[in-house]
């Protein structure tokens, strides 16, 4: 079976998302604006999730090395950005539409968040996107993945 390096670097950054997870935890009880830090630490669980999955199924995605190229690098770009944009949130107090529905964010902070999402989420998009394209027909024999 031939293996990506791609799959076992999308692991360990699952694995080191998770651990992040586990220290925004402790900002939650540390820092103020816990439920700001509670945002970011169970996105960091999910997206820690998200990366290990995506990790596993690395091997079974029907994608040219170009299309792999560009999943694996927009699935860390919104991974690490999603990251940046929550502790920011975090630390400038940004109202959300969810946790403060109707206040306006302050304009140099949100500025920067809106710049962070411009970033994010069409790079989460596209990942996704070229992974669950990859997932398309049926699976591979194992036949041919021994040859």
């Amino acid at each position: 079976m031939t293996t990506d390096p791609r799959r076992r670097t999308l692991m360990r950054h699952g694995f080191l998302f998770l651990f992040l997870a586990l220290l925004l935890g402790l900002a939650i009880v540390a820092l103020p604006h816990p439920s700001k830090w509670l945002a970011a630490h169970l996105t960091a669980f999910l997206t820690g999730i998200i990366l290990v999955v995506i990790a596993l199924a690395w091997n079974e995605l029907r994608l040219t090395t170009r299309q792999l190229t560009l999943a694996y690098a927009t699935g860390l770009m919104a991974s690490y950005g999603g990251l940046a944009g929550n502790v920011f949130g975090a630390l400038a107090d940004l109202p959300g539409p969810a946790s403060n529905p109707g206040v306006v964010p302050p304009m140099p902070q949100a500025a920067v968040f809106y710049v962070i999402l411009a970033v994010v989420v069409p790079s989460a998009l596209i990942s996704f996107g070229l992974v669950l394209y990859g997932m398309r027909g049926a699976a591979i024999p194992e036949a041919v993945v021994k040859a």
